[in-house]
């Protein structure tokens, strides 16, 4: 398979994880402790683990950015790519993932608590000098970096923190296989509260109704915002039991950041970075946004069916960006390879 995506629960008794698993293969795995087949997330032979291979081996000296604070992006993920080959493009919600370059200490402490997502996709080594331009749009800030010279320049500036104006539409990124997968900016938006401002948000579904799981913590969140005709944005407030006994939540013990569409007509999701929260609006952002039946199907099973906000929808800063384009139509293709990399260099 080419794509997998993975739901960590909150908490983790004795520091056990409960996860769900997807792939482009359809595959679905509740992965509980204590049952036949269950592989912990830290473990050394787990999937995050055997997708990190190849930073974990012997690399030139990375280097080790530590700039002051900044209003740059909340982006946190890993790329490793082959020249000429293909690389892998893994988006999380975990912070300090990967806590080390060690298979047996890349998992933080911090990351048992609560709910994360995970997407890894493959692509092409040619689909790279996009993905090196949506790290500029974004403002990704890059802790760790080894990119040889001879690499796409858009990756290379990556690295050096050039930061370019988000464009006011997606970038197409084909996988491994030939999926269809939607790289999106937001602009940063100061001094603008309350405005419906072109590109102010980290989801982006036109004239789609969408659910939106975003953070929650003492400052709150935007309401359900059904101001706009053409679409609604409903915040999810109850993640249900999917994984055995304890595991149902709500949005203050999940740090995740992801909308599906309410119709399974437009089978749209989006893995973002920025929360729907009105301090985070003054930062740069992004989503990565595929289109699957399968897969919008599958976490639109995660939380009860018709909440829609779970309170009155009323008006509020907009979660979605004004596009120029309407997304292309419904997308689908083959079963694809696994996701990995023999060894590569590391973003």
């Amino acid at each position: 398979m080419s794509r997998f995506i993975l739901y960590k629960a909150p908490g983790g008794k004795n520091q056990k994880i409960k996860y769900f698993y997807t792939d482009s293969k359809s595959t679905v795995s509740h992965m509980v402790p204590d049952t036949p087949g269950y592989k912990n997330l830290n473990h050394s032979e787990g999937i995050l683990a055997n997708t990190l291979r190849p930073i974990f081996e012997p690399v030139r000296g990375m280097v080790r950015i530590f700039g002051p604070l900044c209003k740059c992006s909340l982006s946190t993920g890993v790329i490793m790519v082959e020249k000429n080959n293909n690389g892998v493009w893994l988006l999380h919600s975990t912070p300090q993932f990967p806590f080390r370059r060690d298979q047996n200490k890349f998992w933080p402490d911090s990351g048992f608590k609560n709910a994360q997502t995970f997407i890894c996709v493959t692509f092409p080594y040619t689909q790279f000098r996009n993905i090196g331009k949506h790290l500029q749009y974004t403002a990704a800030f890059p802790f760790e970096h080894d990119i040889p010279d001879d690499f796409h320049q858009e990756l290379i500036d990556a690295t050096k923190w050039v930061q370019a104006p988000p464009p006011s539409n997606y970038q197409m990124l084909t996988s491994r296989e030939g999926q269809l997968f939607l790289s999106i900016a937001k602009q940063q938006l100061e001094n603008q509260k309350g405005e419906l401002s072109p590109c102010c948000c980290s989801f982006v579904l036109v004239k789609y109704d969408v659910h939106v799981q975003t953070w929650v913590d003492n400052r709150g969140r935007e309401p359900s915002y059904c101001s706009d005709p053409l679409h609604k944005v409903y915040n999810i407030n109850t993640i249900k039991r999917v994984l055995g006994d304890g595991s149902t939540w709500g949005p203050t013990r999940d740090h995740s950041k992801w909308c599906v569409t309410k119709s399974p007509n437009r089978p749209w999701t989006c893995i973002a970075d920025v929360n729907r929260v009105e301090t985070q609006y003054e930062r740069r952002g992004g989503a990565l946004t595929h289109s699957s039946p399968s897969l919008s199907k599958r976490l639109r099973c995660l939380f009860p069916v018709g909440e829609d906000g779970g309170s009155v929808c009323r008006a509020g800063m907009v979660a979605l960006c004004r596009m120029t384009a309407v997304f292309p139509s419904d997308y689908s293709s083959p079963p694809t390879q696994p996701c990995g990399l023999s060894r590569a260099p590391m973003l």
